[in-house]
């Protein structure tokens, strides 16, 4: 019998909200891995030109699907859950441009690319990458993504030149020694992460592993308009089950981009001049959370239906979120089960097989922190106005009270990717600065 040995493919992702009183200066040393630079104008609008519409909704209903997969489970113990789509797509991406046959196939229809060609997938994937590591003022993102290949093993050439253009990966060597190539990758996903995720192994790589694929973001992204801190109260958050939960709640009067139905609520605050958004998403009473993914599967428009720009009386939970989990199940869950089977997965465009060698992806490890306070850049008034669509607010602003689980994203303007996405359970108290 062969012996199979297995792809160990990582995912790390990062988001870090939490701003200093200076953050309106950049530090030169922050997110060395991308400039930050602005796009132009003609550069973005051809970025945005590779960048279809459906491989977004597809990438964002892949991370719907997951946390609707999760939820059951971490609700029960009052967990919160946050991942990356964008994270978690990337580095998936890499593998899959090694595929080949059914299990491409399976692949593709679960990360939404069937019907697209390899270098279209690719092609959209750097533009999207392009576009979110260049988003302009107030918002600074660092992506990066490495291969780390044993030694001796034959990688296909135009694998490896592919991952290094369209992915701009890292090409290194895994240390011989486990315990070494534990540190080595851990430090290089603390260093990509703004050290936020100092520890993403907890196991050294086992001897089966032939090559870890990691990707990892760090996102910082300051307010248009900051929460006044001594606005910041102490209130109840009622939890799905168990007794209620002291918080600390900022609050704010403004104009948001605001959207409700007899199910839920939704509001959008606006990153640096507009660029990227926070998106809360809070069920009604008696409603839950598990309700608005399957709405906003059924519908993704659904967001966007009856919104206006509306005075909005918001009261968010400074809070921290952390989490992680290995998504091997979860994915043979929603039918990508042969890229795990160490006899049917079909890698061969990745490493070349031998006599006892067949490439197979033992492992899919995903962290995500996410950190929210007060802190951020106010915006121009020229902003806001072009925001208010002409029209005077309502008499009647809307309350808009998160005393209870609710959902965030962390979303793209241009092109609705959501980078980050999460449903709060528990909103963990955030150190005071």
């Amino acid at each position: 019998m062969h012996t199979r040995l297995g792809i160990l493919l990582l995912l790390c992702c990062i988001s870090g909200l939490i701003i200093t009183s200076c953050s309106s200066e950049e530090d030169p040393d922050k997110m060395e891995s991308n400039s930050n630079q602005e796009l132009s104008q003609t550069e973005r609008n051809a970025a945005l030109k590779e960048i279809k519409p459906e491989r977004v909704q597809a990438m964002n209903a892949m991370g719907l699907r997951i946390l609707q997969q999760m939820s059951a489970k971490e609700k029960a113990g009052g967990n919160n859950l946050l991942i990356s789509p964008y994270s978690i797509a990337a580095a998936i991406g890499m593998a899959y441009n090694g595929s080949i046959g059914e299990t491409r196939r399976e692949m593709a229809e679960v990360m939404g690319w069937s019907g697209m060609e390899m270098d279209r997938v690719n092609a959209s994937q750097a533009a999207l990458q392009q576009l979110l590591t260049h988003p302009g003022k107030g918002i600074q993102i660092g992506v990066a993504n490495s291969m780390w290949t044993k030694k001796g093993i034959p990688v296909e050439e135009a694998y490896q030149t592919t991952i290094q253009h369209a992915y701009d990966a890292e090409i290194r060597t895994l240390n011989e020694q486990p315990a070494q190539a534990k540190e080595e990758i851990n430090q290089w996903v603390k260093q990509h992460t703004e050290g936020m995720i100092p520890n993403l192994m907890q196991e050294p790589p086992g001897d089966e592993a032939l090559m870890i694929l990691v990707n990892a973001i760090a996102f910082d992204g300051n307010w248009m308009d900051e929460f006044n801190p001594e606005y910041t109260t102490d209130d109840e958050f009622k939890p799905a089950s168990g007794k209620a939960l002291s918080v600390r709640m900022m609050h704010q009067s403004r104009q948001f981009h605001y959207t409700e139905n007899e199910d839920w609520q939704a509001v959008r605050l606006p990153y640096g001049e507009g660029q990227m958004y926070l998106l809360v998403v809070l069920p009604r009473e008696g409603h839950t959370l598990e309700e608005v993914h399957q709405q906003l599967l059924d519908d993704p428009k659904r967001l966007d239906t009856g919104s206006e720009y509306r005075l909005v009386e918001l009261s968010l939970p400074r809070f921290r979120a952390e989490y992680g989990l290995n998504l091997k199940e979860v994915l043979q869950r929603l039918g990508m089960e042969m890229a795990f089977d160490p006899y049917a997965a079909n890698f061969t465009d990745m490493i070349t097989p031998g006599p006892n060698l067949q490439a197979y992806i033992g492992q899919i490890l995903h962290h995500a922190v996410m950190e929210v306070n007060e802190q951020g850049t106010v915006a121009a008034a020229s902003t806001m106005v072009g925001m208010e669509a002409g029209s005077a607010p309502p008499t009647d602003p809307a309350k808009f009270e998160v005393n209870r689980p609710f959902m965030v994203a962390v979303v793209d303007e241009a092109t609705d990717a959501w980078v980050f996405a999460g449903s709060i359970y528990n909103p963990e108290p955030l150190e005071e600065k």
